[in-house]
């Protein structure tokens, strides 16, 4: 039916008519004023950068854009505070990270001593609250660590953590800046079916022989207040890393 009407007229409006039919670009009329279809690949593509100005990127809401502005004045002042990036030694250990994971190792004698740490959830944000010196930084991280005294195949490992600080900022009844917490023993690799000793059950002059042994290895309160301060500095790059990655993120960057 639609080709016997197009037959119907004139020729020139024919040929127009096929024109419509078979162009990718439709023109309507014979005058001066034309619309043209384009095809999608001929379209430019919009920008998906926020209209308001905000330099966010695609669909956001109100919370979006102020928790955006929020970490930009966040960002800015906590990098006022960074300090350089961890040391590749500390005393004779050397320094491996491993995201939150810090690993530092040396030889003594027969014996491979290693130290392994995690620095999430390990800053004491009671202790900061009792400090009384507002001028210097006073959120430090205090990680448990294991310290693993390995000969062979055997490994006689520590579970450590930092003593704790009474409210006028000293140490509880020890001079000693950590304790042992916990004392195994195995062959091969660690399980869970491993035995382990408490440390508050040894007798006090077997742990008082385990402190002097650690410490004759090098994890002395000296090492440990080091251990304190690398771990306070790489935990808060950590943090200001966690803030760019969330901005970054909302942002859709």
């Amino acid at each position: 039916m639609l080709r016997n009407a197009l037959t119907r007229l004139q020729p020139n409006m024919w040929r127009s008519s096929m024109r419509i039919l078979e162009s990718p670009v439709l023109y309507i009329g014979g005058g001066t004023r034309t619309l043209a279809i384009l095809s999608a690949a001929s379209r430019k593509p919009s920008s998906s950068l926020c209209s308001c100005g905000c330099g966010i990127h695609g669909i956001h809401t109100r919370g979006d854009r102020e928790l955006v502005e929020f970490l930009q004045e966040e960002i800015v002042a906590e990098k006022k505070n960074l300090n350089s990036g961890l040391p590749s030694h500390v005393d004779d250990f050397s320094v491996k990270v491993q995201d939150a994971e810090i690993t530092l190792t040396k030889n003594f004698h027969d014996e491979k001593i290693t130290v392994v740490l995690n620095v999430n959830h390990t800053v004491d944000t009671e202790e900061a609250e009792m400090s009384t010196d507002q001028t210097e930084a006073s959120l430090k991280s205090k990680p448990s660590f294991e310290v693993d005294i390995q000969v062979g195949s055997k490994t006689m490992s520590f579970t450590c953590s930092f003593t704790s600080v009474d409210v006028a900022g000293e140490q509880e009844a020890s001079e000693d800046v950590f304790g042992i917490n916990e004392l195994t023993m195995y062959e091969g690799e660690w399980s869970e079916a491993t035995y382990c000793v408490s440390g508050d059950i040894l007798d006090g002059m077997m742990y008082d022989l385990l402190m002097n042994m650690l410490e004759e290895r090098g994890i002395s309160n000296e090492f440990t207040e080091k251990l304190s301060n690398i771990c306070s500095d790489y935990e808060h790059s950590l943090y200001v890393s966690l803030l760019q990655d969330v901005q970054d993120f909302v942002k859709r960057k």
